[in-house]
């Protein structure tokens, strides 16, 4: 090795002493040509010499360099086969990676979009069952009723009517009945006139008519309040359903901030409409804000609509 190494230093230096000996040849040749002003091209000679100079140094460099590291091989070898056989294994597991991925992407993923859309289907044929039972709900209790018009006038059981006020379902034997019944509040009957209905500016009314307004209130807002203070006031024990009964407490514990307002949340309009409040239901809702039925107000994160319309 050290013989090795002084051979390379010789070779080197005698390298370097053939180049200065090549300098001084053609700074003699220079010389006998005659003492002569320095001119352009001269300049650009010695310039050429300068830069051959400077490139025969950066190989002298790189050579001591590469004979330095030739010296070092020994201990070099080791660490760099380790970090090769790093690198392969590196290399394996990110081959595995992208199998894996091209593996799920051809195959997982259909079946993956699949089951998506399966429960998305699910869910629609659930609303629109929601919506039928609701339906069939509302067509007995009116056949009911209508039965019960049309009994003769002298029959012992006459016609009961379901409608009546807040303080009096609360006083009455509806509250400790376990079997739900559809009642009808006269606290939350309501009118919209056209007069009233043109006061809403254009921009927030867009395409809704008074139609469309009143239908939205008959079927979504007051059935709404009526279904929440029907259970609310209801006696805990006459609560068996457990999901009532768990909405029972909710709306006892949302009661404490309104104490003597009546309210609905936008979950409760949410949960009666089977699905979430979208840009077209907010607008509704802006509209019924702006006629004074209903006030908008938060808290603790909820966002409750206050009925104002007996205000």
């Amino acid at each position: 090795m050290y013989v090795t190494r002084l051979f390379a230093i010789f070779t080197i230096r005698s390298r370097f002493f053939s180049v200065l000996g090549s300098i001084v040849l053609l700074l003699a040749l220079k010389l006998t040509q005659g003492r002569q002003a320095v001119t352009v091209d001269s300049a650009l000679k010695m310039d050429n010499i300068e830069a051959l100079l400077e490139k025969q140094v950066c190989l002298i460099q790189r050579m001591e360099t590469f004979f330095e590291l030739q010296a070092c091989k020994p201990d070099i070898v080791p660490d760099v086969n380790e970090l090769n056989a790093q690198l392969l294994h590196s290399k394996n597991g990110f081959d595995q990676a992208k199998h894996s991925l091209t593996k799920f992407r051809q195959q997982l993923a259909t079946k993956y979009v699949e089951v998506i859309r399966k429960m998305q289907r699910n869910q629609l044929l659930i609303i629109d069952l929601m919506e039928k039972v609701g339906e069939k709900e509302n067509i007995k209790h009116v056949l009911q009723e209508q039965n019960g018009q049309m009994k003769p006038i002298g029959s012992t059981k006459t016609a009961t009517t379901d409608k009546m006020l807040l303080s009096e379902y609360q006083k009455s034997p509806f509250v400790a009945k376990m079997k739900p019944r559809c009642l009808s509040f006269l606290d939350f009957n309501f009118n919209i006139n056209h007069e009233e209905f043109e006061q809403i500016p254009k921009y927030m009314r867009g395409r809704e008519n008074l139609d469309e307004l009143m239908a939205f209130m008959q079927t979504v807002i007051v059935p709404c309040f009526e279904e929440k203070y029907t259970l609310l006031y209801k006696n805990k024990k006459a609560v068996t359903n457990q999901q009532d009964l768990a909405l029972w407490k909710i709306f006892n514990q949302q009661q404490t901030a309104f104490p003597n307002i009546k309210f609905v949340t936008q979950g409760d309009i949410a949960r009666k409409m089977g699905r979430l409040i979208d840009k077209k239901i907010n607008v509704k809702l802006q509209m019924l804000r702006h006629l004074h039925i209903l006030q908008e107000t938060r808290n603790e994160g909820t966002v409750y609509y206050l009925w104002c319309r007996d205000c």
